[in-house]
């Protein structure tokens, strides 16, 4: 016989069933929410009673009041903050949502959890947090109604799986006894953003962070990923590596005015633990209010760079007063748009590990100045770790070597908001970071001005930004 009929379960019943065995544990707003994803609030994760269907909140009470009651489920404890209730299923309840979802009960039968393409988990893993650790989990569902909301925002697509899907197992040498031991890497989940048009796919790892792991835990943490990569590394080249895994993190804080003390942390462990793959694996750091902006800053850097960074760069090149490259002829560039960039040739970037962006200043006939373009946005690592990898490579670099390159001056790009401050304390890095950004710029990208390293803007029509350091500032 049909479980809906034994249990009397209306659509809505299943759907919040099917909401239940996805994200485990949920109080009543986030399942409207999940269901209703038309209706999340643009000011979340801060909305009002006055924001909210009350006629529909007040019906899911019902529906999770008689599912309650039928034995389906139960209160796994209160939302800390604000004492709502946390509903989740019970173990009856869980072979029923199983059995909704055609998901044979079968010990060890796996999928990838992408697309609604559920595995099975005994009750024991299925089990939601215990109450001192459901803050940490309801921050991942915050995170998950955030996504549906700028998914409809922005119009893209919006996927996620959590650690039961994410975790995978590894091989690494054991420092200690030098021999090969198994582990499990374990992030808090993953996410894929694709575009509409399909055209563009965003794989990224998250971690939802309470502000209490120290700098030691945070240390092992980032190991494990840098252990991972390089067993990844073993079977797949690092150009391939990024089609098959994620090459960023998103680090979910919740941290609010304290938040640029708990990026120095993170970033100083990070930073340390990742070694050489600093320059594969980004890090944003960020709360739920700044995760827009980063996000969109994410999926956008394509255009940030081929489109307005390149356009914004074109006037600079064709200014007759500028001497370096590129500065390619009239008939080039009409009717198209030519690459405001230098390029590296294949080996070459190879060796680097990545590919450059670039322009390059005469100094005199004999030597040049590399101005590198890196992102920015703030809270992220690798804009920075990319031009410090630049300063120790560019001396070995053939191209580099023709031209006289002398040094680099990294310009960090923006859109929207000009980061506070640049600071890198307590790294292991730290002395080549304060070599290389001793001479650097700012750029916004989006209104096309530029700044010294100080925040003072330079007028553009009356000084070329890309000869600042020429005339030998400081």
């Amino acid at each position: 016989m049909d479980v809906r009929k034994i249990y009397k379960l209306s659509p809505t019943k299943c759907r919040i069933i099917e909401c239940l065995l996805n994200y485990r544990a949920l109080t009543t707003y986030q399942i409207y929410f999940l269901i209703e994803s038309s209706s999340i609030p643009l000011t979340f994760p801060h909305y009002t009673w006055e924001q909210v269907k009350v006629s529909k909140v007040r019906s899911l009470w019902n529906q999770l009041s008689q599912l309650h009651k039928n034995g389906l489920v139960t209160v796994a404890g209160k939302h800390p903050d604000n004492e709502q209730r946390v509903f989740c299923l019970t173990e009856e309840g869980l072979s029923v949502a199983y059995t909704l979802l055609d998901i044979p009960q079968i010990e060890g039968y796996q999928r990838t959890g992408w697309e609604g393409d559920h595995g099975y988990f005994p009750y024991a893993l299925y089990r939601p947090p215990k109450e001192r650790l459901l803050r940490h989990h309801l921050l991942g569902i915050d995170f998950n109604v955030l996504l549906e909301l700028l998914a409809i925002k922005h119009n893209f697509h919006f996927d996620f799986i959590d650690n039961r899907y994410s975790a995978v197992s590894y091989s690494t040498l054991d420092e200690s006894s030098g021999k090969e031991i198994e582990r499990i890497f374990r992030p808090d989940g993953e996410f894929i953003i694709k575009t509409r048009d399909g055209q563009q796919r965003f794989h990224c790892w998250v971690e939802f962070d309470m502000g209490t792991e120290k700098g030691s835990h945070l240390y092992e943490k980032f190991s494990r990923y840098k252990q991972y990569l390089e067993y990844m590394s073993l079977s797949i080249d690092r150009k391939s590596l990024a089609a098959s895994i994620p090459n960023t993190i998103f680090f979910v804080t919740t941290a609010k005015s304290s938040i640029w003390s708990r990026w120095q942390n993170v970033l100083r462990n990070f930073l340390n633990a990742i070694g050489s793959w600093s320059t594969y694996l980004n890090l944003y750091v960020g709360n739920i209010e700044s995760l827009e902006r980063l996000i969109l800053s994410h999926i956008n850097q394509d255009l940030m760079f081929k489109n307005k960074l390149n356009r914004n760069l074109r006037q600079l090149l064709e200014d007759p007063k500028f001497i370096g490259q590129p500065k390619p002829s009239q008939r080039l560039y009409q009717g198209s748009l030519v690459s405001s960039f230098c390029v590296l040739y294949d080996h070459e970037i190879r060796y680097l590990g990545w590919n450059p962006y670039f322009t390059v200043t005469q100094i005199d006939s004999q030597s040049h100045q590399i101005y590198l373009y890196v992102k920015y946005e703030e809270y992220e690592t690798g804009g920075i770790s990319k031009a410090i990898d630049f300063a120790r490579k560019f001396m070995n670099i053939d191209s580099m070597k023709r031209i006289g390159a002398k040094e680099v001056i990294p310009v960090l790009v923006y859109s929207e908001k000009r980061p506070v401050v640049l600071d890198f304390m307590g790294c292991n890095e730290k002395r080549e970071f304060d070599i290389i950004f001793d001479k650097y710029l700012w750029h916004d990208v989006d209104a096309n001005r530029w700044y010294d390293k100080n925040g003072n803007e330079i007028n553009i029509y009356k000084m070329n930004p890309l000869t600042w350091y020429v005339l030998g500032r400081t």
